[in-house]
């Protein structure tokens, strides 16, 4: 392939990465508990090319693929900071301070972390998320009695009117990096993570932690990859029209 297309191709790949980031980003600027993501990328180097492998490997392989630097390892990373705090006024809508903490969800027999405290009750009177999904408490379901307004204290303790009805489950993951996004809000363990119980903690009632997604910047972003990937695009075609007129003045 050609050293300019090829160049221009991985960039071109990475802008459209971006692309498709930012926008989802920007999708989920009112989702409760949402973190937004960013491109990374790795630079490809000799040991990413076929030649790197072939045992006889001609001695100006390793020169040449210099001239030709492309991009590899196109991923994601989850950003975790923290969002702002937004009061809604909803007795079961609640927003973890401490930034490393996560409130446990119970996915099937599975259990899954979230930041996104939108909490509800169902028609059985459990504690659930806004799809559905229990939302787990020191000794597992939270199952509030038929009577009592429901409400959550800023130590984390489940209420019925005055009744004391559990405490929510909040746990600090060691290494956030392991976490994997299984939703708009919710990560699993994509490798041997641990966390660790939080017993004590703040909330911040009535409220809950907004996305980290600014609108502007993602605006702007947007627009930047889109302008990038456009002339990418440009760079190729011009590249192999080029190439088509050297082409067709050789065979003359």
């Amino acid at each position: 392939m050609d050293r300019g297309i090829y160049t221009s191709t991985s960039g071109g790949m990475v802008a459209e990465r971006r692309i498709e980031i930012v926008s989802n980003n920007l999708a989920n600027v009112n989702t409760a508990g949402f973190k937004g993501q960013r491109i990374v990328s790795r630079q490809q180097e000799f040991a990413d090319t076929l030649a790197s492998v072939i045992a006889t490997t001609p001695n100006y392989a390793q020169s040449e693929h210099a001239y030709t630097p492309g991009v590899v390892d196109i991923t994601a990373e989850t950003d975790f900071s923290s969002g702002p705090i937004n009061h809604t006024g909803n007795p079961l809508n609640v927003a973890l301070g401490e930034a490393d903490g996560f409130f446990v969800v119970q996915v099937g027999d599975e259990e899954r972390y979230t930041r996104a405290g939108s909490f509800t009750l169902n028609a059985n009177r459990e504690l659930v998320t806004a799809d559905g999904q229990h939302v787990l408490g020191a000794d597992g379901i939270i199952t509030l009695p038929a009577t009592g307004k429901a409400s959550i204290s800023e130590n984390g303790t489940v209420l019925a009117g005055e009744q004391v009805v559990s405490k929510l489950r909040v746990v600090k993951v060691t290494d956030k990096a392991l976490l994997e996004r299984i939703d708009g809000t919710r990560f699993k363990f994509s490798g041997d993570g641990e966390t660790t119980e939080m017993p004590e903690y703040r909330l911040a009632t009535e409220s809950l932690e907004m996305p980290n997604v600014s609108t502007v910047s993602s605006m702007v972003e947007l627009i930047s990859a889109s302008r990038t990937f456009e002339a990418y695009t440009k760079t190729v075609k011009t590249i192999d029209e080029i190439n088509e007129r050297v082409t067709k003045l050789v065979r003359g």
